[in-house]
């Protein structure tokens, strides 16, 4: 550890400026077109079914469905978000039939689909069920890509409580997910640890704000019981979980990670 006189003489010198300067400059971060890049490198071949769990508003299926001649289904539990996937669709003029249902229970045939896409969901799981599921719906051979956020150990215990306490969330490490794959017989093809990059490339591209979201921390925790008698406790946890989410990505506590899982044959 450096003395007081020796660190304050380092921040005065030449090099510390120059590792200033070496940090402003992009290192050309992966940002999240990469995901699809991924999958097209997979060879997905027109005709193929493919499965979006989680679909929301079905952007990324209706994008699938259009680049690869997919016969795709996208599903989601929540009636709202399949009204606007329908709605979407529609609009697209994309074939992509929508299916109210949940990951634990898919409303699929055995060995029916050769992709499965799924995005931002696997916290919200019951995973050994879902990984399940995937493995059962699943061709012999068929794959999986799945974007998921894990905790470092960078977090601190009172960090992921204080998230979990606020949403229905669970923050699952790598280990435990590669253990819940395996046990449903899903193979690990690749794993990507994409840690700060899409949220580097956010920012770089003006996709993200992260200042705005640290000032937004900032008066919400200085005003939160004002805010909490305004808006609700709810509301106001789950705003201070969706910006710490980003804040913490980018600052490697949270590290949005890809899998590429087939099941065994």
């Amino acid at each position: 550890m450096p003395t007081v006189q020796e660190l304050y003489e380092l921040w005065a010198g030449d090099e510390y400026s120059d590792l200033k300067k070496a940090l402003d400059q992009s290192r050309e971060p992966r940002g999240a077109e990469w995901l699809f890049e991924l999958f097209a490198g997979l060879g997905p071949k027109p005709g193929q079914t493919l499965l979006d769990v989680g679909a929301r508003d079905a952007k990324h299926a209706i994008r699938l469905e259009q680049e690869h001649g997919l016969r795709v289904t996208a599903l989601d539990p929540l009636p709202l978000h399949c009204e606007r996937a329908r709605q979407a669709v529609a609009e697209a003029g994309a074939d992509v039939e929508v299916v109210e249902g949940r990951a634990e229970e898919l409303p699929l045939p055995d060995g029916s689909v050769d992709w499965i896409w799924c995005r931002d969901v696997l916290s919200h799981l019951d995973l050994r069920r879902a990984l399940a599921e995937f493995a059962r719906v699943l061709t012999p051979g068929g794959s999986a890509v799945v974007y998921v956020t894990v905790p470092t150990e960078r977090l601190d215990a009172r960090e992921a409580a204080e998230m979990v306490e606020a949403a229905p969330l669970i923050l699952r490490t790598a280990t435990e997910i590669e253990r819940a794959a395996d046990g449903a017989g899903l193979v690990t093809l690749r794993v990507e640890r994409i840690g700060s990059e899409w949220r580097e490339r956010m920012v770089e591209d003006g996709d993200w704000d992260a200042v705005a979201d640290l000032l937004r921390l900032a008066r919400l925790e200085r005003r939160r019981d004002e805010l909490v008698e305004r808006y609700g406790a709810v509301a106001v946890d789950a705003a201070r979980n969706g910006f710490l989410w980003g804040v913490y990505q980018l600052l490697g506590k949270l590290c949005p990670t890809v899998y590429v899982w087939e099941r065994r044959a």
